[in-house]
């Protein structure tokens, strides 16, 4: 496409599919923001006006837009409007079909009571015919791998989890833009036709002969499934390759490559070959974003070639595939790997030419005369400046996305992928191989792994030390913020282009860094988050400038998933938390305290307070090590002391100062929260109601009721003295009844909101005056007056700054 240009100037070339792709993008991101019944009418008033305009071509532009050419304005805008409003016409499609459907299968009839689930299951998700006909995501108890084939689970299905938590993932959204409605917790299985795939199959191949760490990471690269990969996970992405475990455009062009070459002697049968050999990979691995992505672009090309109009260029090939996939899949435009695979791509089209031209004109070619060793020099040499080059440009559009989804920033990625994407290069073809020959002989698989075993051991080992490398931790990022650094990465791309000057670039920076700065963080008051860990504690307490206490860290005691390291600490940095001015731990049970073993391995502390010792208690004595390890001091609270953080004052009420007749729960720290001169919050741990009187507690606002909402807490002389107006039970799927209904009932009773993390997410308490809540999983709010309170004295502790 070629838009009019001022006389005497040269057109300006722009591929057909870029505008409209740009259109349709634009209309289902502004439809989503919309309500139902309003979309339409957004839609049929954009397509008026994209024809208005398209017939008013003596129509011009205001001067405030001279910068900008206005003839091809005139071509683009219509063009612009016209897909928008067919953008936004096809995501009220998708809404009222797919994704309408997709809720309305998991009614409250079907929820949280166990029966028969009949259907077929693909090895992740169940495609049940009977009790209803829909999809349900299957959570094989003890993390086992769901069988495939016909089958009968015995199981509960469960609405998924949305972001129960700052910085946490949406997983329920994340499963209605595939159709999923929820989960299936499966107690039991009954396979009535088992079907080994040919995925399982070639699965069988690719980790023959593999140790664990490097059959998990060649099923990941190879086919896509990353069930098996475990702290894997985390350490590529702590290093910045976790693009390497999803399948993307970089496998599909290595296979495509490889595929090419080997199809080098049949010329005539070639491209049909490739063409069916890509939508077959596509089949098997599932179409993930970067997989469609990839395979629409290879596509593109080769139908091109095939129908006698050249090579298509990458930038009109990515545009055709963003259009395709945008209408094919409207959902998909706020999809994480939607919007990274694109943007990945988009950046090595905006910066690499640009940037590998400048380069070339300032090395020039190799003098003659050089040795082959110094030859051999300056090629690796250009190859790994080359390959930082690549990183760099790919990873500049995606970073607001990256830094506000993974809430840091490798600093040391670039670096790391230079050596690591040319070993994936080489593992990926491999391991399909392994996968292939392993249908027809399982011990050929294992020869072939043989090459595979050192690379991939190799890749792991170089994870492992960019994980240790320098990180930038990162709140998240909100759609301001996304904006500012879009259009930063255009104006850099502009300078690349020789388009805008340096200052200008540098200028925009400013204003846009500093304009981002000034506005108010999303939750800029003092509070109070209860976050969601399951069945178990954490809080945390933001009472000032950078003052912040974390009330225990949750656990998992029956399971090795790391609550610290996968909710308390994304929670934390989410929240811009940098550096906790105390740590308290009420008493060393996995479900309280296993988690802050994260916690004090990731933040500085200035403070570690916890209860008596524990003796033979491995938790207690590994955390007070740990805290020791890292200079952090250890102080053993007791009843009478406070502590200054911030604009509040923690009084704590017990232990008690003799504390050889009490157990780990009624031993546990408590405290209340003044602020302001108010008390506002008590918190008890896991106390009882043998040591509830003893307590001196005042009337206050917020109740953390004790032992997640069991019988032996909460008694009703605790209520009467507490008079709470909100009382938070942090408790998550448990078999003990947590919370009993007695409890719930006195509180409610005596007048107090009651409300679980469990069925609400993280709730927030904000400490101002009237102090004021929501629950951010389900939007509940309410509100209190606090209530004045006795004063109290005793030790004043001072955390390290």
């Amino acid at each position: 496409m070629t838009a009019p240009d001022e006389p005497g100037t040269a057109p300006v070339f722009v591929p057909w599919p870029l505008v409209p792709a740009i259109g349709a993008c634009l209309g289902v991101v502004i439809a989503a923001q919309l309500k139902a019944a309003l979309v339409p009418a957004f839609a049929i008033g954009l397509c008026a006006l994209g024809i208005g305009l398209w017939w008013r071509a003596s129509w011009r532009w205001p001067h405030a837009f001279t910068g900008i050419r206005p003839a091809a304005l005139m071509v683009f805008l219509p063009v612009v409007l016209l897909t928008a409003s067919a953008g936004a016409l096809r995501w009220q499609a998708w809404q009222t079909g797919v994704g309408e459907r997709a809720r309305a299968q998991l009614t409250a009839d079907w929820v949280g009571e166990e029966r028969e689930w009949v259907g077929r299951s693909d090895g992740e998700v169940l495609h049940a015919t009977a009790p209803f006909e829909g999809r349900l995501a299957i959570v094989m108890p003890g993390g086992a791998r769901p069988p495939t084939g016909q089958v009968r689970l015995v199981g509960t299905a469960e609405a998924a989890p949305g972001a129960r938590n700052p910085g946490g993932f949406d997983y329920a959204a994340h499963l209605a833009r595939r159709g999923v409605a929820g989960q299936l917790f499966v107690r039991e299985v009954n396979v009535v036709r088992a079907r080994v795939s040919v995925t399982e199959r070639l699965a069988s191949g690719i980790r023959a002969g593999l140790p664990p760490d490097s059959a998990a990471l060649m099923l990941a690269m190879s086919i896509g499934r990353r069930d098996d990969l475990g702290d894997l996970r985390d350490t590529f992405g702590a290093a910045g390759m976790a693009h390497l475990l999803a399948l993307s455009g970089l496998h599909v062009g290595v296979l495509l490559v490889f595929f090419g070459k080997a199809l080098g002697r049949l010329p005539r049968a070639r491209l049909p070959l490739i063409a069916l050999g890509t939508a077959a990979f596509v089949a098997l691995v599932g179409p993930s974003p970067s997989v469609v992505r990839a395979a629409t672009m290879a596509l593109s090309a080769l139908a091109s070639t095939a129908l006698g109009a050249g090579r298509a260029g990458p930038t009109a090939t990515l545009s055709l595939a963003l259009l395709i996939g945008v209408f094919t899949a409207p959902q998909m435009v706020f999809d994480l790997g939607f919007q990274l695979s694109y943007l990945a791509v988009a950046g090595m089209l905006l910066y690499l030419p640009p940037w590998t031209e400048r380069i070339a004109t300032h090395i020039g070619p190799a003098p003659i005369g050089l040795d082959r060793w110094r030859r051999l020099v300056r090629v690796a040499g250009s190859a790994a400046v080359t390959g930082a080059l690549v990183s760099v440009a790919a990873q500049l559009p995606t970073l607001s996305l990256v830094a506000g989804t993974f809430l840091s920033v490798p600093l040391a990625s670039p670096l790391v992928n230079v050596l690591a994407v040319p070993i994936a290069g080489l593992l990926v073809p491999l391991g399909f191989l392994a996968g292939l020959v392993g249908l027809v002989a399982e011990p050929l698989a294992r020869m072939v792994n043989l090459a595979v075993m050192p690379l991939a051991g190799a890749l792991v080992w170089l994870a492992e030390v960019g994980a240790r490398l320098p990180r930038l931790a990162w709140g998240e990022v909100t759609a301001v913020g996304h904006v500012a650094w879009a259009l930063f990465a255009v104006a850099l791309a502009a300078w690349s282009r020789r388009r805008l000057r340096f200052a200008q670039v540098l200028a925009l920076g400013l204003v846009v860094g500093g304009t981002t700065y000034a506005l108010p963080a999303r939750y800029s008051q003092p509070d109070i988050w209860f976050l969601d860990v399951g069945q178990g504690d954490a809080v945390l307490l933001r009472v000032g400038p950078g003052a912040t206490v974390l009330v225990d860290g949750g656990g998992s005691p029956f399971s090795d998933y790391d609550v610290g390291a996968r909710v308390v600490v994304p929670a934390l940095r989410a929240l811009g938390v940098t550096h906790l001015s105390a740590v308290i731990n009420t008493h060393a049970d996995a479900d309280h305290a296993e988690g802050l073993i994260a916690v004090l391995e990731t933040f500085s502390v200035g403070l570690f307070i916890t209860g008596p010792p524990q003796p033979g208690n491995a938790l207690d004595e590994q955390l007070r090590a740990l805290a020791a390890a890292r200079g952090v001091p250890t102080h053993e609270a007791r009843r009478g002391e406070r502590l200054e953080v911030g604009d509040a004052l923690l009084e704590f009420v017990n232990p008690p100062a003799q504390t050889s007749q009490l157990g780990s729960n009624d031993g546990s720290v408590a405290f209340v929260l003044r602020y302001a001169g108010e008390a506002r919050a008590l918190f008890l741990g896991d106390l009882g109601v043998a040591v509830e009187p003893d307590l001196p507690v005042p009337p206050l606002d917020v109740l953390m009721v004790g032992h997640h909402g069991s019988r032996g807490s909460t008694s009703p002389e605790l209520v009467r003295a507490v008079g709470p107006r909100l009382a938070v039970i942090s408790v998550g799927r448990n078999t003990y009844g947590h919370p009993v209904p007695e409890v719930v009932e006195r509180l409610t009773e005596h007048g107090a909101q009651v409300l679980t993390t469990r069925e609400h997410g993280a709730i927030r308490v904000v400490l101002g005056t009237p102090t004021s809540w929501k629950a951010i999983a389900s939007g509940e709010r309410g509100a209190a007056v606090a209530a004045p309170s006795r004063g109290s004295a005793g030790t004043v502790l001072q955390p390290n700054r």
